[in-house]
């Protein structure tokens, strides 16, 4: 363990859904993702990597996200992150125990962000072997973007307390990192807590443009993209909306930065040509019900 411990890397998402069969359909048949196993009220799914799994989808009457997992190195650097959560006076919901084996099993323990998101850190996690043989199915989560009324505040809680260090700002957007990845949490302004989004990695252009393809033939059109971000992190992208409101994006091509990052803010970032695409600028901007997804109404039913 170092000095300084922190999380690794997101492990998974947790997501309450109104239906959790549909939910299991869509995610599996025509998102890509490999049923790992199920109890009556809730499933977990893996991606192609060796991750235990990315999803776990619970039936719930409101849909929302429930809780991500964050990987540590190992159980000391689990034990003295407790050690300093509980000392930042966060709220904590388990001391470091023994995580369930369905959820793959190792060590960790769960606090709650000051949004009121369960986060789960843990190491020892049982992994797979070998994933499936289409590379045309997501790898992985690369990040996952909540919606806060306190940007601040939640970014103090992540680079603070979990490590996380930060990449840039857009002035209603944050990037924050805890891996190679420009970003594995981003945080943007909004009128409450809610997920943004999440996406998976797929491993190239090629097998992205092979997602959304899938996903097409089976008429699920993209609600934004495809296209590469003008913005921080400059990864391809394709955004869908689930049957449960959420948006979920595909990506590739995320940048990849260490400690000599150089951090820029809106004044940067603003000034450079065809935004939001640095592929078709104003002519691919996201549509009505993409926005909606976005922001968290949609999930929560103020949209239908």
């Amino acid at each position: 363990m170092s000095m300084d411990p922190k999380v690794t890397g997101v492990r998974s998402v947790e997501l309450n859904v109104r239906d959790l069969a549909a939910s299991l359909d869509y995610y599996t048949r025509h998102w890509g993702l490999t049923e790992v196993d199920r109890r009556e009220d809730r499933a977990v799914l893996r991606g192609t990597d060796t991750e235990h799994h990315v999803v776990e989808l619970r039936q719930s009457p409101r849909a929302g996200i429930a809780r991500i997992a964050f990987a540590a190195p190992d159980v000391a650097t689990v034990n003295a992150l407790h050690a300093r959560v509980s000392g930042f006076g966060a709220r904590v919901l388990s001391a470091p125990s023994a995580v369930d084996g369905f959820l793959g099993g190792g060590h960790g323990f769960e606090l709650m962000t000051p949004d009121g998101v369960t986060l789960r850190i843990s190491a020892e996690t049982a992994r797979h072997h070998a994933g499936p043989v289409d590379p045309a199915k997501p790898v992985r989560i690369n990040h996952v973007v909540l919606n806060t009324s306190d940007l601040e505040a939640q970014q103090r809680f992540f680079c603070d307390l979990l490590g996380f260090r930060f990449s840039d700002s857009i002035g209603h957007m944050s990037f924050i990192r805890c891996s190679a990845n420009h970003h594995s949490i981003a945080l943007a302004k909004a009128d409450g807590a809610s997920l943004n989004h999440v996406a998976f990695d797929l491993a190239n252009f090629d097998t992205l443009m092979q997602g959304v393809g899938r996903m097409r033939l089976a008429s699920h059109e993209p609600g934004w993209g495809v296209g590469r971000h003008a913005a921080p992190g400059h990864n391809i992208f394709a955004y869908f909306v689930d049957p449960n409101g959420f948006a979920v994006e595909l990506t590739t091509e995320v940048d990849q930065v260490d400690d000599t990052y150089v951090a820029r803010y809106a004044d940067y970032w603003g000034t450079l040509p065809l935004r939001p695409c640095a592929w078709a600028g104003q002519k691919m901007l996201p549509s009505k019900q993409m926005i909606e997804a976005m922001s968290g109404r949609l999930a929560q039913g103020a949209q239908r």
